[in-house]
């Protein structure tokens, strides 16, 4: 029966993924043709509050594992004690944090990008280089990884995979879902940012600055102040 449950649910998520995959058309609509710009605007806002909710949350996942560490580390060194479960527990805390926090840290314009080159571009050339990377990295990785993933994902579910170790953490069908989670979270974050700079293409006057932060799609930018 949980098998049984497993199955309607990825069949739900697989049919909530085809339904969102239209909208990864939706920046070349908007430099394109200039329409569906309210929508776009729309969009942005949902998905920049989002991430932002998602990193403020996450972000705390970082001094629990360090505590973790540190006990861990001070339990074996001072008392020879050695749990496998506490030890499991950091490398959890980490990949969550990763998993989760790839999206808000895309928001926030710390990623790791080639700024040799990109810092020295003009707004219109920044905005084609956020719209090219796009749709020519990031959404066909994201969509091939998740495609791919289905099947490794669904087999873990089912056998509710877990440590190999002895007195491990069984919950390795959590962190191959959480791989899953990254992936939907950088593409969903990447069409904001590739709406973002749509916006800004069209209408060379109005920067489009996200509302959540203080960066804009464009590194080293700051919001103009309202008149």
């Amino acid at each position: 029966m949980f098998s049984g449950g497993i199955d309607v649910l990825g069949e739900a998520l697989q049919f909530i993924g085809w339904a969102f995959l239209p909208l990864v058309l939706l920046p070349g609509v908007v430099l394109l043709m200039g329409v569906g710009k309210a929508f776009a605007r729309a969009i942005i806002s949902v998905i920049d509050s989002f991430s932002t909710l998602t990193g403020e949350i996450i972000k705390w996942v970082m001094p629990f594992m360090v505590v973790s560490v540190v006990i861990a580390v001070f339990a074996l060194s001072i008392y020879g004690i050695s749990s496998i479960w506490w030890d499991e527990s950091a490398i959890y805390l980490h990949a969550v944090g990763i998993c989760l926090g790839a999206a808000p840290t895309y928001l926030a314009g710390q990623h790791v990008k080639v700024d040799i080159f990109f810092e020295k571009m003009d707004d219109r050339a920044r905005a084609l280089v956020e719209i090219g990377g796009f749709y020519t990295l990031l959404a066909p990785v994201c969509i091939v990884v998740l495609w791919r993933s289905q099947s490794f994902v669904s087999f873990a579910w089912q056998s509710l995979e877990g440590s190999t170790n002895s007195g491990g953490i069984k919950g390795i069908y959590i962190l191959k879902t959480a791989l899953c989670v990254l992936f939907i979270m950088l593409l969903i974050q990447g069409l904001s940012v590739a709406l973002r700079a749509a916006l800004r293409l069209r209408d060379s006057q109005q920067a489009e600055f996200s509302p959540h932060t203080d960066i804009a799609f464009l590194p080293n930018s700051k919001p103009e102040a309202s008149e």
